[in-house]
């Protein structure tokens, strides 16, 4: 199956902005970030083609960044496909309250960001590599491994079965005339 092109970062920081109208600058870069990684985790191809840096109040998408700073910002009226947008509503809804302040001090202690600053030294456009977020944002959280290892312990080892067809129609419908 042949994959489609991956937008550009203006059409996927559109559909953030569609969201989130009021976003700032920094907050928005963070946010790209995110989506960036959790898209290359979850689906294998980036969310869109332009490189992330590794600045120093972190990523920044440093193309969109000088682009904006001489147009104030770019707009796009093109739609990213579906994947994307999933990923940017998984990203709002788990990061989108955070301020930009939160969202530098949360990749700054991230290995992606941490790395390529460490790779760069104090250059501002050192790239954060691809695989690195593949890399960050396929591990487990330690959360997630606690929630695995406390289901296994709870678990009695028999195999899980479904409910037969209807049945929970047939529930719906015996609580609904009591």
């Amino acid at each position: 199956m042949e994959r489609t092109p991956a937008p550009s970062v203006t059409v996927v920081a559109a559909e953030i902005r569609r969201r989130r109208p009021r976003i700032g600058k920094t907050k928005l870069h963070k946010l790209l970030y995110y989506v960036q990684g959790y898209h290359l985790a979850w689906e294998g191809a980036p969310a869109f083609r332009e490189n992330i840096e590794a600045w120093e109040k972190g990523p920044v998408v440093a193309s969109l960044w000088r682009a904006e700073r001489r147009r104030h910002y770019v707009e796009s009226t093109d739609r990213p496909p579906e994947a994307v947008c999933n990923v940017v509503t998984y990203v709002l809804r788990r990061l989108g309250d955070k301020s930009g302040r939160q969202l530098i001090d949360a990749t700054h202690a991230e290995t992606p960001w941490k790395t390529a600053r460490r790779v760069g030294g104090s250059r501002t456009d050192e790239v954060i590599s691809r695989q690195s977020l593949i890399d960050f944002f396929s591990s487990e959280s330690p959360d997630l491994q606690r929630i695995r290892e406390a289901v296994a312990a709870e678990h009695d080892g028999s195999p899980f079965v479904p409910d037969p067809p209807g049945l929970r129609e047939e529930l719906i419908a015996d609580y609904r005339s009591k």
